[in-house]
């Protein structure tokens, strides 16, 4: 286990976004965007153990996934900028990113629409690959959550279906939603599961040593599995602002986040973290500059 990497992995995602936040509001970037800070460590915690070989799809909240899988700065950002270049050729935008260089097959604004889609991908995969799915515990209120873990049991499929819990679809809490939660229904399910507190959720290194052995699991019993990682979502459902500070999530949710920030971690297991990021925050500063002047995709060739 690489923990720098962990660290280093987590640290880049959490000064993409705020990149991201830095220029949002001058209407740069004009696609509407998912940030994931707080919730750093989950991909990368099990991405730590995938191959490119192996096949992942996640939800409109993307972009830790994406460099969770080692995804490059430039066709990240040409894609929230419209751009030739871009991941997915400009026309995707932040919430529908696709690279089959690292495995990534795509990412979904449809709630819990990726879950088929990776058994889909769990029947295609040869022997030692895995299927993932990436998705909150939003996606679990749908009915093909139940079928597509079932499926999976039934005929043994390898997915490894991963629920990053962050209590809320949108500014509804989960206990306002769930009578049974999710790690329960894998278990009435009889899927092997892992349920992961935010204590350790948020600590990518902790993740890291849990998830190992749940993802070999899958690869060599070829089986489908089902983790639940505890972990919450600092910023607005979408955009760049907080709402905890405008009441719409109890001031509690800020302790929480303070308390469990995935940061914090990172900073105990490296030595130079403000040199590291201050060398992080230049390579991403330049390829966002770079990003601009690349040439935006064509309208008109959308479907070609």
């Amino acid at each position: 286990m690489n923990v720098k990497k962990l660290c280093e992995d987590v640290l880049k995602i959490r000064l993409v976004e705020e990149k991201i936040i830095e220029v949002y509001d001058k209407d740069i970037i004009q696609c509407p965007v998912h940030l994931s800070i707080g919730e750093e460590s989950i991909p990368v915690a099990i991405c730590h153990w995938l191959t490119n070989k192996d096949k992942i799809v996640g939800t409109h909240r993307s972009h830790a996934l994406y460099f969770a899988l080692d995804g490059d700065y430039s066709s990240f950002f040409c894609e929230l900028l419209g751009k030739k270049t871009g991941c997915s050729k400009g026309f995707g935008g932040s919430m529908h990113l696709t690279n089959l260089n690292i495995g990534l097959y795509g990412t979904s604004s449809i709630v819990g629409g990726i879950l088929p889609i990776a058994v889909g991908l769990g029947l295609s995969c040869d022997d030692k690959e895995i299927a993932v799915a990436f998705f909150g515990d939003g996606a679990t209120d749908q009915g093909v959550f139940y079928e597509s873990l079932n499926f999976a049991s039934l005929k043994n499929i390898p997915v490894l279906f991963v629920c990053e819990n962050n209590r809320y679809s949108i500014y509804t809490p989960i206990e306002e939603r769930k009578v049974v939660l999710p790690h329960k229904v894998a278990e009435t399910l009889k899927i092997k599961s892992l349920y992961c507190p935010i204590e350790i959720s948020n600590n990518v290194v902790e993740l890291a040593k849990k998830v190992k052995d749940i993802v070999n699991y899958v690869r060599n019993k070829r089986k489908p599995a089902f983790i639940e990682c505890e972990t919450v979502r600092y910023l607005d459902h979408h955009g760049t602002g907080c709402d905890i500070e405008r009441g719409c999530r109890p001031v509690k949710e800020k302790e929480l986040f303070e308390k469990y920030d995935p940061i914090k971690w990172c900073k105990k297991y490296l030595n130079e973290f403000e040199n590291l990021r201050e060398k992080l925050k230049k390579e991403i500063d330049s390829a966002f500059e770079q990003a601009i002047k690349e040439e935006n995709f064509d309208l008109w060739k959308i479907g070609k």
